[in-house]
């Protein structure tokens, strides 16, 4: 098993389904910091054994800092809206990164994240979409928290 391998596999166990292009940045960020721990303990990133690859897995894990979109955060967004209101227009709240980071979200409204030069991850557009008139449920808001997390986390 190589580093990249190893990036993939960690990238699947720790996150859901998200973009191709989130997919590709974390897969990089993860093998990025592999390969630095991989030369710090002198393993060939090229060729990992098991036993090395389970090191480098258990220290990419312990010391990994990732944002986790909160299920409050979704509710936010929900209540931020009249009920039922499919909201559109740059006054709609949204969930945004910094695309230079990834390291850590904001709910602004969609001219504050424009203005910022943030990148909009989701919309209560989208969360209005999504329920159809029906209410949030706190299931639901962990489940699209997840899905936000999953496409936010920059590694």
């Amino acid at each position: 098993m190589d580093v990249h391998e190893l990036a993939v596999r960690i990238r699947d166990a720790s996150y859901g389904a998200a973009s191709a292009e989130a997919v590709r940045r974390q897969v990089a960020g993860i093998e990025q910091v592999l390969g630095a721990h991989a030369d710090d303990f002198g393993y060939d990133r090229g060729d990992l054994s098991v036993e090395q690859a389970a090191a480098l897995e258990e220290n990419y894990t312990a010391e990994r800092d990732l944002p986790v979109v909160a299920a409050d955060d979704i509710r936010d967004l929900y209540e931020a809206h009249e009920p039922g209101a499919v909201p559109h227009n740059d006054d709609v709240i949204v969930i945004a990164v910094d695309p230079s980071l990834w390291e850590d979200y904001a709910i602004v409204s969609a001219g504050e994240a424009g203005a910022l030069g943030f990148r909009v991850l989701y919309r209560a557009t989208q969360l209005a979409e999504r329920l159809g008139g029906a209410e949030l449920t706190d299931d639901l808001a962990e489940e699209i928290a997840w899905e936000v997390t999953s496409e936010v986390s920059p590694r």
